[in-house]
């Protein structure tokens, strides 16, 4: 594992180019003082020594361009100047150097990798502007008072962290700072034995960046809540679009308010692609459950705006996530499961694709692999806003391929990681009736109802299915549509 993350990052640094070019200009060096050296008869002693600086001077270059950083990878190249001033309020973040408190050089060395392989992780993300690594590395091993860094560099946080070793353990400590006031808002350790560090690695690495997102993503809302919405810019609306559904759960209002969010961060700034990509998924989401009445109106705009968004930013991964889900949501899965796999190839810890490509699956009928792609977004984000409708999903699928019992499951889940989500009490409702409790099943479709009182036959039918339904109308379990 060490041995390829080495060879990665020479590649990154285009070291090998450096190698090559410091042989080239060697052998040219040797070569002109060969010459020279026979028309002023120069001593053998002194061609020797010659090869001998140039062959020392070898690894010393390379030490030098290792250390200095380098050419930057492109998910770094942002100037260091325009961090937190010119991002349009996106949330700026610098990875400082992690400390490590061993004197083993392995330890030395895995802390250096992880600042590195952090910083490259959490800047695929387009949510947030990073500070480039050859700043951070300028602040190793200096005590640093981190407020001072909003005026540095503008950043708005900062992510610090060690490495430590214990017997046989390693402990790895990451926390989140706010540089306006100093504030922690996050910190969590992560331990592995030694011996099966490497292994775990890129899951580690993983695991800190998908619990950052969620993190800033919370502190960013309230940031936002703090200033009155009529100062809210095109970021703080579409940070508040993003909570909606978390905090006020979903229904007809929380739809419409998100759209309206999203609509008015488009016209603030028609070229902010996130925008339009997440309107388009939440339009499709609501089209889906029917939460926007108008339904032909819901689809032409879904399909518009995710089109445009991805022109916008064909590159972006989230942009990318967001509009395919979109079109496999309005069931053209031919056209946004390409879509969604280009964006988890462009980032692929981006669990909101996989989990819509797990979705996807599901839908077109390759039930197994959706299985897979749901299950491994939810091992990389445990503490994703979008656990709830994912693990509803699964519980649906189980309970459909005969594990009703597993299905029973995952919906309690669904319903403990966001107790607002009336989906979690449906898939609840359809393992119960499978599992022959309709007592228990009418329970939950009358928790969904009261979450969201605009639920109606046609509309849950439409989410679970039409057998699945038939079969609760069939244990005298329904719903009246709303007058």
């Amino acid at each position: 594992m060490q041995v390829a993350k080495l060879l990665d990052q020479l590649k990154e640094r285009h070291l090998y180019r450096v190698a090559v070019i410091y042989a080239a200009a060697a052998w040219l060096v040797l070569q002109i003082a060969d010459i020279v050296g026979e028309s002023f008869d120069w001593p053998d002693w002194l061609m020797q020594g010659l090869i001998l600086v140039l062959v020392l001077g070898l690894p010393l270059v390379l030490l030098f361009f290792w250390f200095s950083g380098g050419s930057e990878p492109a998910a770094e190249a942002m100037s260091d100047n325009a961090v937190g001033k010119e991002t349009g309020g996106k949330p700026s973040l610098l990875v400082l150097p992690f400390d490590c408190f061993s004197d083993e050089a392995a330890d030395v060395w895995n802390a250096s990798a992880l600042t590195e392989d952090l910083t490259t992780l959490i800047a695929r993300f387009s949510d947030y502007s990073v500070v480039a690594r050859n700043t951070a590395f300028a602040y190793k091993g200096r005590s640093i008072d981190v407020r001072s860094l909003k005026e540095e560099l503008g950043v708005r946080y900062v992510l610090e962290g060690s490495l430590r070793r214990q017997a046989d353990k390693l402990r790895i400590t990451a926390q989140l700072v706010e540089t306006d006031t100093g504030a922690h808002l996050w910190a969590e350790n992560y331990d592995s034995k030694v011996e099966d560090y490497d292994e775990l690695y890129d899951e580690l690495c993983r695991a800190i960046v998908m619990k950052l997102g969620n993190e800033l993503t919370r502190a960013e809302m309230h940031l936002s809540q703090s200033r009155p919405p009529s100062d809210w810019g095109v970021w703080d609306l579409y940070q508040q679009a993003k909570g909606v559904l978390q905090f006020e759960g979903w229904s007809q209002q929380s739809f419409a308010r998100v759209a309206d969010l999203l609509r008015q961060a488009v016209s603030k700034d028609p070229e902010f692609a996130p925008a339009q990509a997440y309107l388009s998924l939440m339009l499709a989401l609501g089209y889906w459950t029917r939460l926007y009445p108008d339904r032909e109106a819901t689809y032409a705009e879904s399909i518009s705006v995710g089109e445009q968004a991805m022109a916008l930013a064909p590159e972006s991964s989230e942009v990318l996530g967001f509009a395919g889900c979109a079109l496999s949501d309005l069931g053209l899965h031919d056209r946004g499961i390409p879509i969604l796999e280009r964006a988890i190839e462009l980032n692929p810890s981006n669990s909101q694709a996989f989990a819509a490509l797990g979705v996807a699956r599901i839908l077109s009928g390759d039930m197994e692999e959706g299985i897979r792609h749901l299950r491994h977004a939810m091992d990389i984000s445990p503490f994703d806003p979008g656990l709830a409708p994912w693990s509803t999903m699964l519980s649906f699928t189980e309970t459909f391929m005969g594990n009703e019992e597993g299905g029973l499951l995952r919906a309690q889940r669904a319903c403990k990681a966001d107790p607002r989500y009336f989906g979690g009490y449906l898939a609840q409702a359809m393992a119960q009736i499978r599992l022959d409790r309709p007592d228990e099943a009418r329970r939950s479709l009358e928790e969904a109802k009261r979450l969201n009182p605009d639920l109606s036959d046609k509309s849950a039918s439409a989410l679970i299915g039409e057998q699945a339904w038939q079969e609760l109308g069939k244990a005298g379990i329904t719903l009246p549509d709303p007058a």
